[in-house]
């Protein structure tokens, strides 16, 4: 248990520092963006997919490291052990969307619920940085 509660403090500390360090590379590289604001914005917002992708990424290993090379659980239902499976339900579980078709059991249970709660905490981080460029090169601009 104690093994499964340290993967999870570390998959939730390397998450939040990836997104902060996207975020905040962003910001920096924001004002440099010699571009109209709507293709200011649309980069902005691939750039932050591709910082949750690599969350879900990060979490997928984590998720297999725990069921497969320390046995601390599994997941069951429609799962093949193959890699998509594991992304698969790493994305499902970090967007709080829970499908179903696959569970996990023993303690792969706490990772999976706690990526829930970083990934749902990841998005309204994201959120709120574009809300505030947007008012910010809206604003400034007028350029939609």
């Amino acid at each position: 248990m104690l093994t499964a509660w340290a993967i999870t403090i570390v998959l939730a500390a390397l998450t939040i520092a990836i997104h902060y360090e996207a975020l905040a590379g962003l910001s920096r590289l924001a004002p440099w963006l010699n571009m109209r604001t709507r293709r200011r914005m649309i980069l902005i917002v691939f750039a932050i997919a591709l910082a949750h992708g690599v969350e879900v990424w990060l979490f997928a290993g984590g998720l297999y490291l725990a069921s497969e090379v320390l046995d601390l659980g599994r997941l069951e239902g429609a799962f093949t052990g193959s890699v998509r499976d594991y992304v698969y339900f790493s994305v499902v579980s970090y967007t709080s969307l829970g499908y179903g078709d696959i569970r996990p059991t023993g303690f792969v249970r706490i990772i999976a619920g706690f990526e829930a709660v970083i990934g749902l905490l990841m998005m309204a981080w994201s959120a709120a940085f574009t809300l505030h460029v947007m008012q910010k090169y809206w604003g400034d601009q007028g350029d939609r």
